[in-house]
């Protein structure tokens, strides 16, 4: 890579006009202002080891039995120790063939890779080995897989159903507690194991006509009552942590008090109690300060990201200062005597941190929504300020933590309003999205990975004004890992088991 001595030299030599190479920089960035790892990060205090994919149970079972057939080939063929690599292309084969034979079924199913195994659903056969099949692997691996991080990887673990194997080399094994669920799919699948793909290591090609053939014994949307009981005790029982118990405590309490069937967002709600009449069982109440947390976090984050779509949106046909978007920002917000009575005027006790993010994300999903966004975007803050914590706690200064945002306001409490909005704008707003997008095509760079333009907005002597060819699509809020678990809550039985 080039430094910016290579550069000047390079352009010092230079003694006439030369076409260059066309960049090769694409555009992108899904977190503008470098606060959504906090989010995450809280989420964990309520529903640790789970992510937004992991939202069906067989998943966990198929890759937990395709280890559990790896080791068992290898024992039958007398080998003291099979490589790894050999291991991990016998699951990555169950893996694919899964999915394919799910997408079979229902090409709309609830699995990863959908778009990457299209080409799988119109063919005769499949062989796995050789070049294509390499990169089909390589390039799952980190994405579609169902063991990639982004995936049910680290839920299979984090739940307790695979572990590392004995012989300490990296492979793994299914937990007792999974056992159950493992031998009612091995049952399951018994008239098809004597097929290579499942009981052999090595190239072997699958016909399209064997794959439909299984599609029914393993499907999507029918675990087996083993799997259903297994996946209760990984989230309910001892095994689970006591954050994933309260949470699911939480969420069974807020459904009875709702009765019926309600919807995600009246949960959500619900979960966070005032201004609700939801109060749960006293040993919940950490469950509750950490969802609302949660969803007041969730608030804060989406009122900046929509401040910054909001600028963005603004200087599009002409750059314009900071205190242009203030007067502009001001006149469609409203005014106030001071920052605090600004910020005070627009707090209602009827609504709550999750009524905020649904203000927000309608305001942002409509083109009528513009007018109102300004002013949406001051109430957002001024409710998720008024419930930040008093310390830091594990959040990190850099990611802009509502501790230390509460703080800065308060500073500016008996402060003009346009002061204090021009310190939102530039210290919130615009300089975490600089500090951040440099920071991180930086890092892109020095590791030599793919390079991406974060940057949306730069400042020129005319004010601000968007970088070439970058765009900012609406913000929304980051799924809570709630529908996930409602999902595997109700293929579990969880509910109906339920008092």
């Amino acid at each position: 890579m080039a430094v910016i001595e290579d550069l000047i030299e390079a352009a010092a030599a230079t003694r006439e006009p030369a076409v260059v190479a066309e960049s090769g920089i694409a555009l992108g960035g899904v977190d503008p202002l470098g606060l959504r790892q906090i989010n995450f990060d809280l989420m964990d205090k309520v529903f640790p080891g789970i992510n937004n994919a992991a939202a069906h149970i067989r998943p966990f079972t198929v890759v937990t039995w395709a280890w559990r057939r790896a080791g068992l080939i290898a024992q039958q063929h007398g080998k003291g120790s099979i490589p790894l690599p050999v291991l991990e292309d016998f699951v990555a084969r169950i893996e694919v063939i899964y999915s394919w034979s799910q997408f079979l079924r229902d090409r709309d199913a609830g699995l990863p890779g959908r778009d990457v195994l299209a080409p799988l659903r119109n063919a005769d056969a499949y062989a796995f080995a050789g070049k294509k099949w390499e990169q089909r692997k390589r390039g799952r691996a980190y994405s579609t897989a169902l063991s990639a991080p982004v995936n049910y990887g680290p839920a299979l673990k984090a739940f307790h159903w695979l572990q590392p194997a004995r012989d300490g080399k990296g492979a793994l094994a299914p937990t007792e507690l999974a056992e159950p669920a493992v031998a009612a799919l091995d049952e399951a699948m018994a008239p098809y194991l004597e097929h290579p793909a499942f009981s052999s290591f090595g190239k072997v090609t699958v016909s399209a006509d064997d794959v439909d053939e299984w599609s029914e014994a393993w499907a999507l949307e029918e675990p087996s009552g083993a799997e259903r009981r297994v996946m209760a005790e990984a989230m309910t029982g001892e095994t689970a942590p006591v954050a994933r118990r309260d949470g699911v405590a939480l969420v069974l309490a807020a459904h009875r008090h709702l009765g019926g069937d309600p919807s995600h967002v009246e949960l959500r709600r619900t979960m966070c109690g005032a201004p609700t009449d939801f109060v749960p069982p006293s040993e919940l109440d950490g469950a509750l300060r950490a969802w609302r947390t949660v969803q007041v976090r969730q608030t804060f984050r989406l009122a900046l990201e929509a401040m910054l779509a909001w600028a963005f949106r603004h200087v599009e046909e002409h750059a314009a200062t900071t205190g242009d978007l203030v007067q502009a920002f001001l006149a469609a917000a409203g005014e106030g005597r001071t920052a605090g009575a600004w910020l005070d005027e627009v707090r209602d006790p009827e609504m709550g941190p999750v009524d905020w993010l649904e203000a927000l994300e309608g305001c942002l999903r409509t083109a009528e929504g513009d007018a109102e966004l300004p002013w949406t975007i001051r109430a957002a803050l001024a409710h998720s300020l008024a419930e930040a914590p008093e310390d830091l706690g594990f959040e990190r200064l850099d990611r802009l933590p509502l501790s230390r945002a509460a703080r800065e306001a308060e500073g500016w409490r008996f402060q003009p309003v346009a002061a204090f909005v021009g310190h939102v704008l530039d210290a919130w707003v615009f300089g975490q999205h600089v500090y951040w997008s440099v920071g991180r095509g930086l890092g892109d760079a020095r590791a030599g990975v793919r390079t991406l333009l974060r940057l949306k907005l730069g400042l020129e002597e005319t004010g601000w004004t968007p970088m070439p060819g970058a765009k900012m699509p609406a913000p929304r809020a980051t799924p809570d890992r709630l529908s996930t678990m409602l999902s595997l809550m109700s293929e579990a039985g969880v509910f109906s088991d339920d008092g």
